[in-house]
């Protein structure tokens, strides 16, 4: 054989090498340097840079008094609408985390930057399965280096997880709608597992319900195997174990996490369709405020130099799938791959649309799929091969250009987490051993979680501010970003 030639010839170590070498694949090859790149993206300076905001605090110090007290929190943060909470399953890791980690702050941020990179190989199992390989590869390139897609993985929140979480379910569900109905009931889990981490994540329910009803409608295999005793049973607990912290606090609180949300959803949809809101004069976001605040985002997560250019790169990317689609239809060669891609785009842009809040947790599932939309505008092999290796270079240089633009601005626009760690240990020298408070003014300091950033820091440095009115004060300006201190 090849490798007995090369042991005879050159000895054992250089033989084994070089069949190493010549075994490597090139598209396995390229798939390394992807993740590896992701890796360096996701951890790079990781410790010094690390967003550190209010709410990012206010779960950290759940999970300290979880362990300190012992007392087990059913829900998370309250979300946009004050009577509905997040679930508390970002607390439940965290509480894992630092236990192992001695409290050691930086240590979730490594986690879902680890996680953040698991996903890129997820992304590109996905692609490759509903696809082929040359999408995957660029599909994984394009979500390894997305500005915002690095940023959010960059970032310890209860956000965090959703894309790998989304990608998984597109993966579970294109697998399902292949006439592997067992997979069915890992579909319902990991969409509790998305709603536990946000309530945003429920509207991806309305791409399975759709897959669900028209499978039934047109008597598909797949959607028949499931009216099932033991798929139905094994559907069942996966929807009501992960729900269980939810049921326990509606019980107790007049079930708005499982009932009243349900109402809620529904009722949205009606205002979107036409029917009059019951509060016309509720605070919400215009048309012009919300256009502002997504096109921000979609400059981010696309090309971050230019929203016009990521706006054109997204509609042309959409419009290239939805004709494709529609070309498939006429042609009658439905491919399931673009269904499956379409249908998990478009229904939760739509509930987006509707929803109309400037909030970013709503766009973390759409990652995979714009990743993979892109990758099928850039990826796709054409009968021009010079125009076909042209998209593949822009695809390239868009990454590049990414790449560079998150180097250049530091993952991070605010004050940096070593900034924090600095600021803390300012608070604690001056304090002097003395009992203090830390209070917020200016813009923010009307949030709960405004001080709770230097509240987790200071406790986890040894000396956290005093629970009683202190005469020594520490104030953060949020206008400033600075530290101010005075003593009456």
């Amino acid at each position: 054989s090849r490798f007995y030639y090369f042991k005879k010839n050159y000895g054992t170590i250089l033989g084994t090498i070089t069949e190493t070498v010549l075994r490597i694949n090139k598209n396995l090859f390229l798939l390394t340097l992807i993740i590896l790149l992701g890796l360096f993206l996701r951890i790079y300076e990781l410790s010094e840079l690390m967003t550190f905001i209010g709410d990012q605090a206010w779960y950290y110090i759940s999970a300290r008094d979880m362990i300190v007290t012992g007392d087990i929190p059913l829900v998370g943060i309250t979300s946009s609408h004050i009577w509905l909470h997040q679930g508390a399953y970002w607390t439940y890791l965290l509480v894992l985390l630092f236990k192992l980690f001695n409290f050691n702050p930086v240590v979730p941020a490594f986690f879902t930057a680890f996680l953040g990179t698991l996903t890129i190989l997820i992304v590109y199992k996905l692609a490759r399965e509903m696809l082929n390989e040359r999408i995957a590869l660029v599909s994984s390139f394009i979500f390894a280096t997305s500005p915002l897609i690095v940023m959010d993985a960059r970032f310890a929140y209860h956000t965090s997880p959703i894309p790998f979480f989304t990608a998984l379910l597109l993966l579970l569900v294109f697998r399902w709608i292949n006439d592997k109905v067992w997979y069915f009931p890992f579909v319902i889990l990991l969409l509790a597992i998305l709603y536990n981490l946000e309530i945003a994540t429920f509207s991806l329910s309305g791409v399975v319900i759709f897959f669900l009803l028209s499978g039934l409608a047109k008597k598909k295999k797949w959607a028949l195997g499931i009216i099932n005793k033991k798929i139905i049973l094994s559907s069942l607990v996966a929807l009501f174990i992960p729900l269980i912290p939810f049921i326990i606090y509606d019980l107790k609180n007049g079930f708005p996490q499982t009932v009243k949300v349900v109402i809620w959803i529904i009722y949205r949809i009606a205002v979107f369709l036409g029917l009059p809101p019951l509060n016309p004069n509720a605070p919400g976001e215009t048309w012009v405020t919300w256009l502002g605040f997504i096109t921000e985002l979609i400059r981010r997560l696309i090309f971050y130099p230019s929203t016009a250019v990521a706006l054109i790169i997204l509609g042309i990317s959409f419009l290239f799938l939805f004709f494709s689609v529609i070309r498939q239809f006429k042609d009658k060669k439905v491919s399931i791959s673009y269904i499956t891609i379409f249908v998990s785009f478009f229904i939760p842009a739509v509930s987006y649309i509707g929803a109309k809040t400037n909030s970013g947790a709503y766009l973390l599932i759409f990652y995979p799929q714009v990743s993979i939309m892109l990758g099928i505008l850039f990826g796709s092999k054409l009968k021009n091969k010079f125009f076909g290796q042209t998209l593949i270079f822009a695809a390239v240089l868009i990454g590049l250009v990414n790449t560079y633009s998150i180097l250049k601005n530091n993952f991070n626009p605010g004050t940096s987490f070593s900034e924090k760690v600095e600021a803390s240990k300012l608070i604690i020298r001056k304090a002097s051993g003395g009992n203090y408070n830390v209070l917020g003014k200016g813009e923010g300091s009307e949030h709960e979680s405004f001080t709770m950033p230097y509240e987790y820091l200071t406790w986890w440095l040894g000396h956290p501010p005093s629970g009683k009115n202190e005469k020594l004060k520490f104030y953060l300006n949020g206008n400033t970003d600075r530290i101010e201190f005075e003593k009456r």
